[in-house]
């Protein structure tokens, strides 16, 4: 049984969405997320809310739904910071090099409209990209990819979707790798700092690689 909360890893269960063919699923996922950037902010909102309570109707733990929407702070951080840069540029086109009064100082923190929502689309794929991951396993996702890619081809080989299958499955196991090597990093003595992510990436990428070549053995070794 996998540990809940553990960023887009499969909850086994038996809802409607659990129970929905693996292959219909692969075709939602990017057709959904695509659509999630086409909407506005009040309707992204409102649906984005509405996936977020059929993600807790569905049984997920508010930890499993607030592990998914972790890297949505990485990007609302990052198109703050962005969004700061944008207002002191537009003020300084505008003002000629005026000084700057209170009211502009404070509307330099605002959020620019374009950032906001670009955040809230972000959040809204993710989110339903999270139902797809928590309700269909590894095994799953490459049997549905074998359905499409042998419908398209006529043939019972599915080399293709073997390596989809791989490649999208990969996305948490990262995930994984990282916390793995985090927690190591913590038991040690280190903290949040600079100097934690120049020591860890190199290792994420090391520890990652040598996963994802010990799965491709195993999956050959099937076949053999």
């Amino acid at each position: 049984m996998i540990e809940a909360g553990r960023f887009f890893h499969y909850r086994s269960g038996h809802t409607f969405l659990h129970k929905t063919p693996a292959w219909i699923k692969v075709l939602l996922i990017p057709i959904l997320a695509i659509l999630a950037f086409q909407l506005e902010t009040l309707p992204a909102l409102g649906l984005w809310a509405s996936v977020l309570i059929l993600a807790k109707i569905l049984g997920f733990t508010a930890k499993d739904i607030c592990n998914d929407l972790k890297p949505t702070l990485f990007y609302l951080i990052l198109l703050y910071n962005t969004s700061f840069i944008y207002n002191i540029s537009a003020w300084k086109a505008e003002s000629g090099g005026q000084p700057i009064s209170w009211l502009e100082f404070k509307n330099l923190f605002i959020f620019a409209p374009q950032y906001a929502l670009l955040f809230v689309r972000m959040g809204l794929s993710l989110s339903i990209t999270s139902l797809f991951y928590r309700t269909t396993s590894n095994i799953q996702f490459r049997h549905g990819f074998s359905t499409i890619e042998r419908f398209i081809t006529r043939k019972e080989e599915s080399k293709f979707a073997d390596l989809l299958g791989m490649t999208l499955t990969f996305i948490p196991r990262i995930v994984t790798c990282w916390q793995r090597i985090d927690t190591a990093w913590k038991a040690r003595g280190g903290k949040n700092s600079l100097r934690k992510i120049i020591v860890l990436t190199p290792r994420l990428f090391s520890v990652s690689l040598n996963d994802a070549y010990e799965k491709a053995r195993a999956i050959e070794s099937r076949k053999n």
